[in-house]
């Protein structure tokens, strides 16, 4: 059961150019466009990204002021909110639909909550601090139910009154919209009572808000977290891999694949294509290797592993068995690892000689990962990419 609620959100006023307004997730956004937008009078990130020397009461100040003067308002009721994103992926237009709304926080042994990824430490600190700071969720994490109702799909078709839209930069669509409807909201509210939250993006937040909740056992507003929720069913459920770039400085690609080949089958590939389709079609786990001199190979795994589904995430038995195990007597103590969504991007780095070899790895299975999650089972960090990201600026939750 997942209690999901409306809420007065605070969004911009209606007519502002949200393009000023909101921005993709904190932990993204570089620094050269954390000065861009910055630049801009009540972009989000001026407090998501707004504390100065540790002082985080500088980003509550500046949110209080935005109420102040109404740059930011109250929707006049509760309310749940629709947050469409249209895109192109893979030559096709899609589009995916969240429900934006607030969560009940609860500990992950109750059931309810499915985390599929561990999480860094250091990030969920510093959350917290903001959000002991500005008392205010402003940015929503990204969860997943199983199986939209169609009836309330209708509804909403019906009920969603547009709020903004635009076009970013990348060709990415986003609308929002406001569904105050009361039949409507009692239904979402009814429906997801029913059904168990898979966490797609936002590990992070989700536990720093537990956490936050856990401090203020008294005050009700602040055991939910903003969320938006998308049905495991949406057409434009998209969900990508994120490949892993390691520099070793020192080890050759012949001794990689020596080693390598102690515990995988390696098969030349004579392009990037051609290994994508080799991993799709193999019946064992496999994992892309891309070396320093150029080259591209399939590595099957030949182990014989337990039942525990995590055998069968490719970036499981790429920490396992590939870094920990397999290598760890050629990788240098000092080895660092760095990240990629974008298979022709990882290629493109690789050509500048700052990296030992990449790891190419596939798009994981929605369906694996619940099995992953229903098991209590985590993925290694960076498993998954969920394409696109969740903006935040549209509303904010507050909870004073």
């Amino acid at each position: 059961m997942v209690t999901f609620l409306p809420f007065r959100g605070y969004t911009p006023p209606l007519g502002s150019d949200i393009t000023q307004r909101v921005a993709p997730p904190y932990d993204v956004i570089s620094e050269q466009e954390k000065q861009r937008l910055q630049s801009l009078p009540g972009n989000i990130t001026r407090i998501t990204l707004g504390v100065k020397d540790g002082n985080y009461h500088a980003a509550r100040e500046e949110l209080d002021d935005w109420i102040e003067n109404g740059m930011l308002v109250q929707s006049s009721k509760d309310c749940f909110y629709l947050y469409r994103q249209t895109f192109v992926f893979e030559g096709k237009e899609r589009t995916r639909t969240g429900i934006m709304g607030r969560l009940l926080t609860e500990p992950y042994e109750q059931g309810n909550i499915l985390p599929h990824e561990e999480t860094f430490s250091k990030v969920k600190e510093d959350r917290l601090n903001l959000l002991e700071a500005v008392e205010t969720h402003l940015e929503s994490i990204f969860g997943i139910y199983e199986d939209m109702d169609r009836a309330i799909a209708s509804a909403l078709q019906l009920h969603a009154k547009e709020m903004f839209s635009f076009k970013d930069a990348n060709g990415v669509t986003h609308s929002f919209l406001e569904v105050k409807d009361e039949k409507t909201v009692a239904s979402i509210v009814s429906m997801l009572k029913q059904k168990k939250m898979l966490i797609a993006d936002g590990h992070h937040r989700y536990e720093t808000s537990m956490r936050y909740s856990q401090e203020h056992p008294n005050d009700e507003m602040k055991r939910y977290v903003l969320a938006t929720l998308v049905a495991s069913d949406d057409a434009g459920l998209i969900v990508e891999p994120t490949h892993r770039m390691i520099s070793s400085p020192g080890i050759t690609a012949d001794q990689l694949l020596s080693y390598a080949a102690k515990d995988f089958g390696l098969w030349e590939m004579e392009s990037l294509d051609q290994l994508k389709r080799a991993l799709a079609g193999s019946k064992r786990v496999a994992l892309g290797l891309a070396t320093a001199d150029g080259r591209l190979f399939v590595a099957e795994y030949l182990g014989k592993p337990d039942q525990n589904p995590l055998w069968k995430v490719d970036a499981f038995v790429c920490e396992k068995v590939l870094l920990q195990q397999t290598l760890k007597d050629l990788l240098d103590a000092n080895a660092t690892i760095e990240y990629d969504h974008d298979a022709n991007s990882v290629l493109e780095k690789m050509r500048s000689g700052k990296y030992t070899f990449a790891v190419i790895l596939s798009p994981p299975d929605l369906g694996l990962i619940w099995t992953v999650a229903k098991a209590g089972k985590k993925m290694p960090k960076k498993s998954t990419f969920f394409y696109p990201k969740i903006w935040s600026g549209f509303v904010v939750y507050r909870m004073t």
